[in-house]
């Protein structure tokens, strides 16, 4: 599954987080950045599967576009592997 990241820039490297799911993480680098959200996400989302709570819609880019807080972030989409074991009812 894509899910969508904000990174931001810092003084060491790449703040990053999830908009949609309650995840934020750190790297070096872009692409560590990108690697350290993906974990972060695919454990959220088996938090969520093992709680037996529905995993949150996404809301579509163009909403986080245009909120005036997120102006000087830079947005992506990760690949995720989908959580496994039980689904949320």
């Amino acid at each position: 599954m894509r899910s969508l990241i904000m990174l931001e820039q810092t003084k060491d490297g790449f703040a990053v987080q999830a908009p949609d799911l309650a995840v934020c993480t750190f790297g070096k680098d872009v692409e560590a950045a990108k690697r350290a959200a993906t974990e972060a996400i695919r454990i959220n989302l088996e938090a969520y599967r093992e709680a037996g709570q529905q995993i949150p819609e996404g809301v579509d880019i163009s909403n986080h576009l245009r909120n005036p807080e997120f102006e000087d972030l830079l947005f992506t989409y990760v690949e995720v592997a989908e959580p496994r074991g039980r689904a949320a009812a």
